[in-house]
């Protein structure tokens, strides 16, 4: 027989728990397989709230027909990706998800029998009453008592909802339920599949020394678990690279579960199809709710070079406007073993900072870094330079039969103490000619012209140019 639940604003949590407790063995499964059953645990997680969990279970022997419950599984399991493989041939599988909660049980008994107790304070005695459960929005209840329609706040103080057993398939956590065919004896069984919930990303420590040459790299990996369920004693492989989720889920699953089964024990990168994956050298825990931050990468010495950017367009109209800019600040380096680094560096926030003349760090500035393979230049626009100013005037604009006759003078002026150089790109969306120009300068490509203009210390320089832009 159950036992009733009793549910209340005040400690209904505690009878509710109380009820589930001592009725669960109608729910019980033929066959409860829950984590104390795990001989093997491991995780993927990916940069876009997605996970690859890969779940081994010891399991009796399976009679023909005779249905498993996994229990601790993701609460945010995607359950079309489901694997089952050494638990028999397959005939069924469900998600349990109907989870038991306040709202549930009272949609659950909408229309049928229960009880409502009440406490009063004064007299400090409970008295019990049989009602009918009309309908509830979660806020209000209404109730058929001994011939009236009555309504009762569900989150009144003093009052509570006894309801006489738990519904059939409540249950506190989801579950799989699964269906075999038999097997001839105890074996391993591997769950894999995917849940939303798990994510990774990364965060780079830049340290810049004061001659801004050099730089130390530390990478921290961030960890999410939003699943609902604690992953505990597992191995945890990280993959790096925008995976498409719009393909075919099982096929895609395959291929990843195929990726846990092939990693070595190395914690250095290892490249997948068209992605890298790291695994965490020693397994850890990855609780529910939990963000846990390890380090994946290090370089001590890697060779850098700060630089400033100025950009502007060349456009066939007069504008009689005087700008001042500040150009940005860069930090570059190219990733190969010759420069320090020489390995793939997943996208995440790279925050750049740089010691004083008495060694204390200071931030200077953040950016995106994109994922980086080996071999590739990486390029880091962290902020404004303070120091630098440029004064940007179109000083001619005049029309001719087939084209316009532009030309710009840009006056740098630079307050430090030390000379600088500004690379200073000039953007064209026409045909384009230069006509003069008193710096050295460079065809980029053919909506680009180049120049690196050498700004003394304290001092100024200029760069005046003419352009033939031709009408389209």
């Amino acid at each position: 027989m159950f036992k009733p639940i009793a549910l209340a604003t005040p400690g209904f949590i505690a009878s509710l728990g109380l009820a589930f407790i001592t009725s669960t063995q109608v729910y019980a499964a033929p066959l409860a397989v829950d984590a104390e059953k795990q001989q093997d645990l491991s995780i993927t997680l990916y940069n876009q709230n997605l996970g690859l969990v890969r779940d081994v279970r010891a399991l009796p022997r399976i009679n023909p027909g005779q249905t498993l419950y996994i229990e601790d599984v993701s609460h945010q399991i995607m359950s079309q990706t489901l694997q089952v493989e050494d638990a028999g041939k397959i005939l069924e599988q469900n998600l349990n998800n109907n989870l038991i909660s306040v709202p549930a049980l009272l949609n659950a008994y909408n229309g049928k029998m229960i009880q409502l107790a009440r406490f009063n304070s004064v007299t400090g005695t409970e008295t019990i009453t049989e009602a009918r459960l009309l309908r509830s929005d979660g806020n209000q209840a209404l109730i058929e008592k001994e011939g009236h329609i009555e309504t009762l706040p569900v989150n009144q103080q003093g009052w509570r909802f006894i309801f006489p057993a738990l519904p059939e398939g409540m249950q506190a956590s989801p579950s799989l339920e699964i269906r075999s065919a038999g097997t001839k004896k105890a074996s391993d069984a591997v769950l894999t599949y995917l849940t939303q919930g798990l994510s990774w990303q990364m965060d780079y420590a830049l340290v810049l020394n004061s001659a801004g040459d050099q730089l130390e790299l530390d990478g921290l990996a961030t960890l999410n678990n939003h699943t609902g369920v604690d992953f505990r004693n597992a191995k945890i492989l990280l993959m790096a690279g925008q995976v498409n989720q719009t393909q075919a889920p099982m096929v895609r699953q395959k291929t990843m579960a195929l990726m846990a089964d092939s990693m070595a024990g190395s914690g250095a990168p290892q490249a997948f199809q068209d992605y890298q994956l790291y695994k965490l050298p020693q397994r850890a825990s990855l609780l529910n709710g939990q963000t846990k931050q390890v380090s994946l990468i290090n370089a001590d010495k890697v060779n850098a070079v700060k630089s400033y950017h100025y950009q502007f367009q060349v456009s066939p109209s007069m504008d009689r406007q005087t700008y001042a800019q500040k150009p940005d600040i860069q930090i570059s380096f190219n990733n190969t073993q010759q420069e320090g680094l020489g390995f793939p560096l997943p996208a995440g926030t790279a925050r750049v900072f740089s010691p004083d003349d008495e060694g204390s760090r200071h931030f200077i500035g953040s950016a995106s870094l994109r994922n980086s393979s080996q071999g590739q230049k990486v390029n880091l626009p962290i902020g404004k330079a303070f120091d630098l100013t440029i004064k940007q005037q179109q000083t001619l604009f005049e029309k001719t039969y087939d084209s316009f006759l532009t030309a710009y003078k840009l006056e740098l002026s630079n307050s430090g103490d030390q000379a600088k150089q500004v690379e200073i790109t000039a953007n064209f969306h026409h045909s384009w000619k230069v006509v003069d120009s008193n710096q050295p300068y460079n065809r980029v490509n053919a909506s680009q012209l180049r120049w690196q203009v050498e700004v003394p210390a304290d001092g100024q320089a200029s760069l005046i140019f003419k352009t033939e832009l031709k009408k389209p």
